[in-house]
């Protein structure tokens, strides 16, 4: 028998609904507290958004207060979806093998272990760790060959090949111990758990590739930004699966999580790029009716907006940003404009308000990147 198959199942059934009324009470008893905590946090966030985009706006403003409680609900949110998408590949931990209460997450254990308990924790961390390496091999080779190559379909076909084989690498080392008969859903959650794992490391290694590729340029510093990111989502997505296993045993499992929220919060609203980056997000996705760039209809009326008028289209303005909007006034910055100049646009003087063309975002960036003559 092996190890997996020693641990013993867990036989105690809690009561669900008694749970769910002590959770209740307890937030409750602390919504002052935890209100107003969120709060001075929404204000941490806009204030980075200010401080990172210069933008002359006053956050003892009756707007800006008035602002921060749907703040918070938006930030709340997009941290709890960034979260959830970069721990989902652990779903597979706490799928059962079978019908019995057996779990991969079984092997994780936390406080005071026998030496097997150390042995088999040890060893879960290892494979975990190495289907992080299969995966983020696989993912930054195809990335780096995917761009410097044209889709043919020998290439498709390498590619097609290069995936099962990583996928069966990565459900060898799912199931490896595991002795005895394994359910269809449990094979099936492998594999799943396998392609959500790809999607979080490809979309993590994109994000990484846009922050590290504005400093260096060489091909090979790929391979240290891989290994970093392939441990920092090891680190970030064991601390999640042992957060898990705790907060299945706890006796108030909603407490844990609103204290985890709560230090998620003040951690990437006290550092200033994660701060303004989501701030910013929750702000100004609002003010300009979730577009990225915009363009606005001008009035008959409105004068003194010259510098951000298309020539080519009298009445409208160029690709904008619209970074934030208070007392019926848009702040707005020309699209890609590597300055922090801000023009003032009140709303009342505007017909309307769209997305850019395409090919006006294009001819904005270029114009706003090429040199300038002698």
């Amino acid at each position: 028998m092996t190890d997996i198959e020693n641990i013993p199942p867990r036989t105690a059934t809690p009561d669900r609904f008694k749970q769910l009324s002590q959770c209740l009470l307890w937030l409750n008893e602390r919504a002052w507290p935890l209100t107003v905590g969120i709060l001075l946090m929404a204000g941490v966030y806009l204030y980075q958004y200010i401080q990172e985009e210069k933008i002359p706006l006053s956050i003892t403003s009756s707007a800006v207060i008035t602002a921060l409680p749907v703040m918070s609900a938006i930030l709340i949110f997009i941290i709890s979806i960034l979260v959830a998408f970069v721990l989902l590949p652990i779903f597979v931990l706490f799928h059962r093998f079978n019908d019995s209460q057996r779990r991969l997450s079984d092997e994780l254990t936390l406080g005071p272990a026998t030496a097997q308990q150390r042995k088999r924790h040890k060893r879960m961390l290892g494979r975990w760790a190495a289907s992080l390496v299969v995966l983020g091999t696989f993912c930054a080779l195809l990335s780096v060959i995917g761009s410097q190559v044209s889709a043919t379909w020998y290439w498709t076909l390498l590619a097609v090949v290069g995936t099962v084989l990583t996928i069966a690498a990565y459900y060898w080392l799912m199931t490896l111990g595991v002795d005895g008969p394994m359910s269809m859903d449990f094979r099936f959650a492998c594999l799943m758990s396998a392609f959500v794992q790809m999607g979080v490391i490809l979309n993590v290694t994109i994000v990484a590739i846009d922050i590290a590729g504005r400093y260096v340029s060489n091909l090979w510093w790929m391979v240290p930004l891989m290994l970093v990111e392939l441990l920092v989502l090891w680190i970030i997505q064991l601390l999640g699966a042992l957060f898990v296993v705790k907060m299945r045993s706890h006796d108030n499992p909603l407490a844990m999580v609103a204290c985890a929220v709560m230090v998620l919060v003040m951690v990437l609203g006290f550092y200033p790029a994660s701060g303004a980056r989501l701030g910013g997000f929750a702000f100004q996705v609002s003010a300009s009716g979730a577009r990225n760039c915009t363009v606005l209809n001008f009035g008959a009326e409105s004068k003194g907006f010259e510098s951000i008028t298309d020539p080519d289209r009298p009445g409208f303005s160029r690709p904008l940003r619209v970074i934030a909007e208070a007392d019926g006034t848009y702040f707005v910055r020309l699209w890609k404009s590597d300055t922090k100049a801000v023009q003032f646009v009140p709303r009342a003087g505007l017909v309307g308000v769209d997305v850019c063309p395409r090919e006006n975002v294009k001819t904005a960036a270029v114009a706003v990147t090429a040199p300038t003559p002698g």
